[in-house]
C-alpha cells in the first residue's frame, strides 16, 4: 500500500498514513485540512499532498479543497 506525506507550505508534516491510492489519500488529506485549519487559520496558507516518491499529489491554497 502507497504511503503519503500531509505537509503545511512551509513543510511541516501534519500527517502520513498508507492508503489505497491517491484518490482515498486526498480525501483523507481534505478532511484533515479542514481541521487545521480551523484550529490554526494563521497556517493554514498551504498544504502539499505528496506520494512516497515525494511526487505532488495534490496542493491547497488559501482557499478550502
Amino acid at each position: 500500500m502507497p504511503r503519503f506525506r500531509l505537509t503545511t507550505g512551509d513543510g511541516s508534516v501534519l500527517q502520513e498514513w498508507d492508503a489505497a491510492d491517491a484518490a482515498a489519500a486526498e480525501s483523507e488529506a481534505v478532511e484533515t485540512v479542514a481541521r487545521h485549519r480551523a484550529e490554526d487559520p494563521p497556517g493554514a496558507a498551504e498544504y502539499v499532498l505528496a506520494d512516497d516518491a515525494g511526487s505532488d499529489v495534490a496542493r491547497w491554497g488559501s482557499e478550502a479543497p
